[in-house]
């Protein structure tokens, strides 16, 4: 019931329609009439085909329709965690190393010496700025 009102919700519930019409009209032309392969489809029946290969497929990410199951979300907040643990892992060991200090270093540690780091490259701009006046 929430796959659709997600549909509806999003306003995917005419795309899901076009998009079977689509379908119905690729598959009557290729794959009835050129190939012979399959009988045509009618419009409902092709609406049917679309909405089964969604619910088959999207547990694994193709045909998804809104935020998909609750897998997949809870894969992709587990790997925005990790992200977001890498990026603030990298950022902590470029601002370590500028401040000549090892990469262990906590945050609260690491604020100040920043701050001093960045007092000291001031006054020295400060300083040869005046000079040159």
């Amino acid at each position: 019931m929430r796959l659709l009102f997600k549909l509806i919700r999003h306003g995917d519930l005419a795309a899901f329609f076009f998009f079977s019409w689509i379908i119905m009209m690729l598959w009557n032309s290729i794959v009835a009439r050129h190939l012979g392969l399959f009988p045509t489809l009618s419009y409902l029946q092709t609406c049917g085909l679309w909405f089964l290969v969604m619910l088959l497929f999207s547990w694994v990410g193709v045909a998804s329709v809104g935020g998909g199951w609750p897998f997949r979300a809870w894969r992709k907040a587990r790997q925005g965690e990790e992200v977001a643990r890498d990026v603030e892992h990298r950022i902590k060991r470029g601002f370590a190393r500028w401040a000549g200090t090892s990469e262990d270093v906590d945050w609260d540690e690491l604020g100040p010496m920043i701050e001093r780091r960045i007092k000291a490259k001031l006054r020295r701009w400060l300083e040869e700025e005046n000079a040159e006046e």
